[in-house]
């Protein structure tokens, strides 16, 4: 199934802005960075990924891009409706079980209403 290309952050000047702009919560294996846009924007909500050559080799980067952005596409309903995500992997975030994944994004997800 996966998360359709409009639902993607593509360019780095995306990505620069919910760096820079956004709040930030540190999870543990990741880091979720999120920028609300503006109500009538029209974007939706977007997620992007980061992996570094940090986190391993190319298949394990692919494959914790691949459950970040199924854990978005199962819980976005959790996040308002115009917002940028961004997330960064972290080395060792295979040492997690997903349902503990999961529960880390659902906390950050509800911490975005707050800030």
């Amino acid at each position: 199934m996966g998360v359709p290309v409009a639902k993607r952050l593509r360019k780095q000047r995306d990505f620069e802005e919910v760096r820079k702009g956004g709040f930030r919560s540190l999870c543990g294996p990741f880091i979720f960075q999120c920028r609300r846009l503006p109500a009538g924007s029209g974007a939706g909500r977007r997620i992007g990924v980061i992996a570094s050559r940090r986190v391993g080799n190319a298949v394990k980067r692919n494959r914790g891009k691949r459950l970040m952005r199924e854990l978005f596409r199962l819980h976005e309903d959790c996040l308002p409706e115009s917002v940028d995500v961004v997330v960064v992997l972290r080395s060792g975030y295979d040492r997690f079980a997903f349902t503990e994944l999961e529960s880390r994004f659902c906390k950050a997800c509800a911490a975005v209403f707050d800030a």
